[in-house]
């Protein structure tokens, strides 16, 4: 038998599974309890909506040094050592939050935002490289389906915890933590040798430009950073506003978060078979009618089957611009991956 017969021999499942692993863990720790679950926790301090509409921009503005500045630090000190400073930075923020007050919250949001794009620039490029070229598109829904688990599990845990004391903190804290074993067992990543001679910042943008998946992909990562911004930084106080509390705020995000966890393999397959530009219009017209259908029937029926096609379609914005990363044929997948992040970051900002 040919290797193109069986080509599953030429990939690194090992190191596949175990940053699917380090992808999940850490993203309810960095992403479901910090963006979902601390403004909620904010909220019940006493923080106005304002102060919590400048708390989620803090952790949005401080991913983009961090997503910035990922793929020249992967090239000087590795991948892993980039991926366990981007857990440490969020460990060190959740401890933060725990014992400082207004407007300190900012900094520890700037910490847990550059933590965020530390580890998701240090690691995805690895993931995705070493991943079957073919499927990507699916391999990347795949992932996006693993790590929107955080929304669905980050409401749960603090539906069982509570969200009044300190514990949803530690939770953040030791997920983040739980996530180094699996990073143990990964295998360093093969040596780069055409993304290292690229050229830089200047010449990679140069070559990603004139593509058109790119140009797209960038389309669509500016206009999903501001909505998932706009649910996880604000729906605490539009539901409470409606009369919602606390326990039906988690489930409702849990809601959110199911509807992501649910639909970004679809929309995989969707890039591979329909290409961007279907799976990016459809994603925007559902979205466009649940926000609509939220704001002006918002009882509880539809207000949970609602966020649940929210929040698929919002997540899948972010999975369709990761795809668009992956598939512009450039040499240094990680520039590609860091821009539209960043794209999305500043957006979300």
């Amino acid at each position: 038998m040919s290797s193109s017969d069986s080509p599953s021999h030429a990939y690194d499942w090992r190191t596949i599974t175990a940053l699917n692993v380090v992808s999940t863990l850490s993203q309810i720790g960095q992403f479901g309890i910090v963006y979902v679950m601390v403004p909620v926790w904010l909220a019940l301090q006493g923080l106005s909506a304002a102060q919590l509409g400048f708390f989620a921009a803090s952790l949005w503005l401080g991913q983009m040094p961090g997503l910035a500045l990922a793929p020249w630090l992967c090239h000087r000190w590795g991948a892993r050592r980039v991926v366990v400073a981007g857990l440490a930075c969020s460990v060190l923020a959740l401890l933060g939050i725990a014992y400082v007050a207004w407007p300190l919250y900012l900094l520890c949001g700037l910490l847990a935002g550059l933590g965020m794009g530390l580890r998701w620039v240090g690691l995805e490029p690895w993931l995705y490289r070493i991943a079957p070229a073919h499927a990507r598109g699916r391999l990347v829904g795949f992932h996006e389906t693993l790590i929107a688990a955080a929304p669905v599990v980050a409401p749960a845990i603090a539906a069982l915890v509570g969200v009044q004391g300190y514990t949803i903190l530690w939770v953040g804290s030791g997920c983040t933590v739980a996530a180094l074993l699996p990073l143990a067992f990964a295998r360093r990543p093969p040596h780069d040798a055409a993304a290292l001679a690229s050229g830089g910042w200047r010449q990679s943008g140069a070559a990603a430009w004139p593509h058109r998946i790119f140009r797209q992909g960038l389309l669509i990562a500016l206009c999903g950073g501001m909505l998932e911004s706009a649910v996880v930084g604000l729906f605490a106080v539009f539901a409470g506003d409606r009369g919602f509390d606390a326990q039906n705020i988690a489930h409702l995000l849990t809601s959110f978060g199911l509807g992501g966890l649910l639909l970004q393999y679809p929309v995989g397959w969707m890039a591979d078979h329909w290409g961007m530009r279907a799976a990016g219009a459809l994603a925007a017209t559902g979205t466009v009618l649940a926000a609509a259908l939220l704001a002006l029937l918002p009882g509880v029926p539809v207000a949970y089957a609602t966020m649940f096609v929210l929040g698929g379609l919002i997540t899948a914005f972010l999975t369709l611009a990761l795809i668009a990363a992956t598939k512009t044929p450039t040499p240094d997948m990680a520039w590609n991956v860091s821009s539209l992040s960043i794209a999305y970051s500043l957006s979300a900002v």
